[in-house]
């Protein structure tokens, strides 16, 4: 008789645990209405693994504002659109971008020893239980590289910075970021490539 009932308890307690267990875990990852978090962390294989499973859509737009595609600085021949394919080559993400005249370019990131973490309550999310969802953006920047109509605007001091961006709760991972913007600096060229991210 006593038996079943002490098996009935240890199935009661278990699911007891696991229900706490998973309420432990749901929390960790919970987020609170004014959460800020800005810092430069090191680019660990964790990061890395997300940043290397992200998915890029086959299309780039270059940002020109309220002004023409022929004042950007930096690029032979710009476009306002580009058919885009990415590649991880070793410890290099190179771009490739082919407008619709058939001109044809490469721009590549050396990954970096840090990522910059910018994950903030805009506060005007609603809170889905578990807290408020941030905007998030990690931007990884490095010396610019790039082949093609991109040459002519490769310099020593040109900076490329690639910034993935998205929203969700406190732990973070590939499945967040929705958006790609790319950013050259320097003296010799300065534009914005955008697009998509795919699942």
């Amino acid at each position: 008789m006593l038996a079943p009932i002490r098996r009935g308890l240890g199935l009661a307690l278990a699911f007891y645990l696991l229900g706490q267990t998973s309420s432990a875990l749901a929390c960790a990852c919970c987020t609170n209405e004014g959460q800020r978090n800005v810092a430069t962390v090191t680019l660990d294989s964790g990061k890395q693994q997300e940043i290397e499973s992200l998915r890029f859509g086959d299309k780039a737009s270059l940002f020109t504002g309220e002004g023409d595609v022929e004042g950007i600085q930096g690029i032979a021949t710009p476009a306002g659109s580009y058919k885009l394919s990415t590649q991880w080559r070793e410890d290099r993400l190179v771009l490739s971008f082919r407008d619709a005249a058939s001109h044809t370019g490469t721009l590549s990131l050396t990954r970096p020893r840090t990522v910059s973490v910018f994950e903030v309550d805009p506060r005007d999310r609603p809170d889905r239980a578990h807290g408020p969802t941030l905007y998030k953006e990690w931007k990884l920047s490095g010396p610019a590289s790039g082949s093609g109509v991109f040459q002519q605007g490769i310099a020593r001091q040109q900076i490329l910075t690639l910034i993935l961006q998205g929203s969700g709760n406190s732990c973070t991972s590939s499945i967040d970021f929705t958006h790609w913007t790319l950013v050259m600096q320097g003296p010799k060229a300065n534009y914005t490539l955008y697009g998509n991210l795919v699942r």
